[in-house]
Formats: C-alpha cells, sequence, structure tokens
C-alpha cells in the first residue's frame, strides 16, 4: 500500500473481485442450464453481483458481531454477490404481491390477496 492509498481501497477492490467472480460463477450456471443469455443480462447480472457485493462490504462492520465467527466478510461478499441478480427480482416480486407495486410495468403475478 502506498502512502497515498485510502487503507479501505485494497479492501473495496477485493470485494468487487469477489463479486465478480461469483456473479461470473451464478451466470454460468444459468447459462449451464439453459438460460438464453444477451448481453443486456449478463451485463445487469454482472452489475448486481457487484452492488450486492459492495453493499454487504459496507454493511459487514454492523453484522460482524451477530455472526459466527467462521463467518468472514470474504464469504459474506461472495454470497451476497452471487444471488445478487436474484435477490434484486424477489424484492420485486415481493413489493407485487404485497403492495401491488408494479417497478417496470410488466407484472403477471398474482397478488397474495386474489
Amino acid at each position: 500500500m502506498t502512502e497515498n492509498t485510502p487503507p479501505d481501497f485494497f479492501g473495496i477492490i477485493g470485494a468487487i473481485l469477489i463479486s465478480w467472480i461469483s456473479g461470473f460463477i451464478s451466470i454460468a450456471q444459468r447459462i449451464v442450464r439453459g438460460y438464453q443469455a444477451s448481453i443486456l443480462w449478463v451485463t445487469s447480472e454482472f452489475s448486481s453481483a457487484i452492488l450486492c457485493g459492495y453493499l454487504m462490504y459496507v454493511t459487514y462492520p454492523r453484522l460482524e458481531p451477530s455472526l459466527p465467527e467462521w463467518m468472514a466478510m470474504p464469504v459474506l461478499v461472495a454470497v451476497a454477490a452471487h444471488v445478487g441478480g436474484r435477490a434484486f427480482q424477489g424484492v420485486e416480486n415481493l413489493l407485487y404481491r404485497k403492495y401491488g407495486v408494479d417497478l417496470d410495468g410488466s407484472r403477471q403475478i398474482p397478488k397474495e390477496d386474489e
């Protein structure tokens, strides 16, 4: 680490690298299962993986006291990044089912009270 490099810089780079690798694994698994890949889908999956990994990296210091000792930051960053795209889809589905909020106007999912 150089004098001018903030100490968190390498931690953030590490979290992004772990997120990128986890996103790649998640995308590869879905393609192997027959999911049709497109540039837009791959880009959004990588973006959501990196975002979720970064958010876990930032949140980890607050969660650490309540976690088991073996649950290190890289483990949680990798898991968060791996489920990144699906996590956003799950939140969108939950918002629609519970509150009728249709974020993109294309939902065909029945609401809970129907």
